[in-house]
């Protein structure tokens, strides 16, 4: 159990992430080259685009000290996690070891990733980007609110985007609440309590054992990652993806190896009409369009109450996610989600057309109009590596 200093309303100082750096931004009176209205919805509401299920290409791992590794030493397992007595998720907070998010990392791993595979020369893609920035905007139509930027460039047919760090983001990031800062915690000690290092059938009784009690009081560490890189498709457009995984389920499939990975999230328990209609329409969307993109089947969905105690584990099936939330008033629909993202990738497909990763435009969602613009940054320093273009020409 946690101590009593471990809890909401504590005043013990709680770590804090490095300042962060800024990144350039637009000048005011610069106008984008084009616009995307958002509304009306009723322009994706179409069937649904073709998506190829995605095939892992290769995975790799960031290690305790952040260090890539192209092997699967980070990949876990999982396990359940113990409900009786209840485990806090805010034990440990004031030991946990933070990513410095000070550094900007671009998609340097992912592409230090299909730098180690071009040498097999791999099919070229439409888009590399990680999974974070589809989700974005599978998600747009159903959040509105939350405003987002990107960078693209484009090197021969490939458009490649990252994140813009927006200077709100980065000091929200700085300034966090102990509270946001417990949830956003309490989500990491979730997974730890979920995963063991080796699959269980492999380990002896005793084994099992010792390492289900090792991981109660396991110091979380948001440096370590274990990555999938995969291809898919969506619609017209081929798109390579690199995704955090959190763990398997048993051995790590040789072929297709996505069916048995395994998403873990957090919420507040559901213990009113209201928070189940927010879990349903914000916490279940953004759930199964992780999922849904990387292939993931199942989400395992830990609910805390106020004081950071695990009440309950539950099971949905990323497939019965849109079938939970449909014909239920204000509600997201998977085939806009899809329809628009699809969308969106062609209009990027149209605009980024200038050649040369110094050459870069800013795609950005504007909440206050609800539309998405595309402005042309002419040279910038590139964020697709030296070591990559060099890979690219051999």
């Amino acid at each position: 159990m946690a101590s009593s200093d471990q809890l909401p309303g504590s005043k013990r100082q709680l770590p804090q992430p490095p300042a962060a750096t800024k990144q350039p931004r637009l000048a005011p009176e610069m106008k984008p080259l084009a616009r995307f209205a958002l509304h009306p919805l009723s322009k994706y509401r179409l069937a649904c685009p073709q998506f190829k299920e995605p095939r892992e290409l290769l995975s790799f791992s960031y290690d305790d000290q952040r260090q890539m590794q192209m092997d699967n030493r980070q990949l876990r397992y999982y396990q359940p996690p113990q409900l009786d007595p209840p485990l806090s998720l805010y034990a440990g907070i004031e030991q946990q070891v933070l990513r410095d998010s000070s550094k900007n990392e671009h998609i340097d791993g992912l592409l230090a990733a299909l730098t180690h595979l071009n040498q097999d020369r791999q099919e070229p893609a439409d888009f590399v980007m990680y999974r974070g920035m589809l989700t974005r905007l599978f998600v747009t139509p159903f959040s509105t609110r939350d405003r987002w930027s990107m960078n693209a460039t484009r090197v021969g047919q490939t458009i490649y985007v990252e994140e813009d760090l927006l200077p709100e983001k980065l000091a929200e990031r700085q300034s966090l609440s102990e509270q946001h800062q417990r949830a956003t915690y309490g989500g990491y000690k979730f997974e730890s309590l979920c995963m063991i290092d080796a699959p269980a059938h492999t380990l002896t009784a005793e084994q099992l054992a010792a390492k289900l009690q090792a991981r109660e009081s396991a110091i979380v560490n948001t440096n370590s990652e274990y990555c999938s890189v995969f291809r898919t498709q969506l619609g017209p457009h081929a798109l390579i993806l690199g995704a955090e995984v959190d763990c398997v389920d048993g051995e790590k499939l040789d072929e297709f190896p996505a069916r048995g990975y395994r998403e873990l999230k957090t919420s507040r328990v559901l213990d009113s009409d209201r928070a189940q209609h927010s879990f349903e329409r914000y916490k279940l969307l953004k759930c199964w369009a992780q999922s849904f993109i990387a292939g993931i089947p199942r989400v395992t969905i830990g609910f805390r109450d106020d004081e950071g105690y695990l009440r309950e584990v539950r099971d949905i099936r990323t497939q019965d996610m849109p079938r939970i939330v449909r014909n239920k008033p204000r509600m997201w629909e998977a085939n806009v989600c899809m329809n628009f993202a699809s969308q969106i990738l062609q209009f990027l497909r149209y605009w980024v057309s200038e050649q040369g990763p110094e050459v870069q435009y800013r795609l950005e969602y504007d909440p206050d109009a609800t539309e998405i613009r595309v402005h042309a940054l002419g040279k910038q320093a590139p964020f697709v590596t030296a070591e990559y273009m060099h890979s690219l020409s051999k």
